[in-house]
């Protein structure tokens, strides 16, 4: 079985800015700037033959190049207790149309239905544990007026999911980068 998304890898620079997020909420594992990106579609756990299938859909994917920058900062929750911190996304449009393209095709490929989550563009910054609602609401209140210049994503990412042998989380490999059309 393979773990697969796809997402839009960030610019350096803004990875940077996001890592300037990442303190002041003590419930948080903050996410290594490595392993920050835009997911676009989460497609799961596939059999070899489904993720070449996934493989080969995707790469019939046209869509051209657009600009977007990420703003303000919101929370995920469940259970009504906050799990998720992340940067939001301003100039959404274009990353809509093109998370259908790719749940599209990740369908036409047999690899199941639509996510079970609605999309919302994210970029997650850390992981809660126990956290405290007043102390998520602080730490948004102090960073929600967060925005990054526009930027330019030029491709999407088919990423594998990865659990390090010693049980110490994941990592991401990349399978293929998909060039967005420049116009």
């Amino acid at each position: 079985m393979i773990r697969l998304f796809a997402g839009i890898d960030l610019p350096e620079d803004i990875k940077k800015q996001l890592v300037s997020l990442q303190k002041g909420l003590p419930s948080a594992l903050w996410r290594p700037s490595n392993k920050m990106h835009l997911t676009l579609r989460f497609i799961g756990n596939l059999e070899e033959s489904v993720a070449e299938e996934v493989l080969k859909e995707l790469r019939y994917i046209r869509f051209p190049a657009f600009h977007f920058s990420l703003k303000g900062i919101g929370y995920f929750e469940r259970g009504g207790v906050p799990h998720h911190i992340w940067a939001g996304v301003d100039g959404d449009k274009a990353i809509r149309e093109l998370q259908q393209k790719i749940d599209s095709a990740v369908k036409k490929a047999g690899a199941g239905q639509a996510d079970k989550f609605k999309f919302v563009p994210h970029v997650t910054l850390g992981k809660l544990f126990g956290a405290n609602r007043a102390d998520v609401f602080e730490y948004i209140s102090q960073n929600n007026l967060f925005h990054t210049p526009e930027f330019e994503a030029t491709s999407f990412i088919l990423y594998q999911s990865i659990a390090r042998e010693n049980g110490e989380g994941k990592y991401y490999k990349e399978i293929e980068e998909f060039p967005l059309m420049l116009v």
